[in-house]
């Protein structure tokens, strides 16, 4: 019982500095390093590539860091698969905070479609404007082409279709916005699904609500959609409410 308790204390410490650590070194991280990443770059879209591969690296670290400190331990299955990826429409369910987090450790170029709070937030607004991440709030005749500019030079798209993280024990509900980029931009759709046992940060908890044990996370590459191939109605409505229902029935077999 001495035990249960001290690890949990420990883990509980060592959350509240991983936060820390989290949302300090972004800010001096913008502050500092990533005004000077881009100092070199000629071609266009360079700076935010390396910026991007930065924050890849970062986010390694981070992870690592965290797992160190025996906060979390994680799988990730297919690696080299989910490291070769270019220019995929990456789709993830969203169970956790650090979602994002462990995708963005092991897929290279990661592009971001975030809320526009984010873009400009005092702390971590400098990191998503020196990633050229995409804010959500742009109109649709900018939003699209800006998403195929970004999959047709190599960058992979992360979205999580449920906008917001599920809250345990309710039903996946996605939203049809990635379902209207796939068709729009023609671009293959990657399924990776995240698990975590047992649950922690998820919708709703505080940070320092720890788990009697240890959390794991296993992320998995799932199925892969050739988008073209899904087109079978006359009206693009149709088509992505067919395609959201199709993920939201794959997501919930999984789950």
């Amino acid at each position: 019982m001495m035990r249960e308790t001290l690890d949990r204390t420990w883990r509980l410490v060592a959350t509240g500095f991983g936060f820390a650590v989290f949302f300090g070194g972004g800010c001096i991280a913008a502050l500092t390093i990533l005004p000077f990443v881009g100092l070199s770059a000629t071609a266009p879209g360079q700076r935010h590539r390396r910026t991007r591969y930065l924050i890849h690296r970062t986010f390694q670290l981070y992870l690592g860091m965290l797992k160190g400190l025996g906060v979390l331990t994680v799988t990730v299955t297919d690696v080299r698969k989910l490291e070769s990826l270019e220019g995929q429409l990456i789709v993830a369910n969203h169970p956790t905070l650090l979602d994002v987090v462990l995708l963005m450790a092991v897929v290279p170029q990661v592009q971001c479609i975030i809320k526009h709070e984010l873009w400009n937030s005092r702390y971590l607004g400098g990191v998503m404007r020196r990633a050229g991440y995409i804010r959500n709030d742009m109109p649709a005749e900018a939003l699209i082409p800006a998403c195929k500019e970004a999959l047709g030079a190599g960058s992979n798209l992360l979205i999580f279709p449920e906008g917001t993280r599920t809250r345990p024990g309710e039903p996946v509900r996605f939203h049809r916005g990635f379902a209207n980029i796939a068709l729009l931009t023609g671009a293959p759709i990657q399924t990776v699904s995240i698990h975590c046992e047992p649950l922690v940060l998820t919708k709703g908890e505080p940070w320092y609500r720890i788990p009697r044990r240890r959390p794991h996370f296993r992320v998995a590459l799932g199925e892969h959609l050739d988008t073209p191939k899904l087109l079978h109605y006359q009206q693009r409505p149709l088509e992505a409410r067919q395609l959201v229902r199709r993920l939201e029935a794959y997501y919930a077999g999984l789950l």
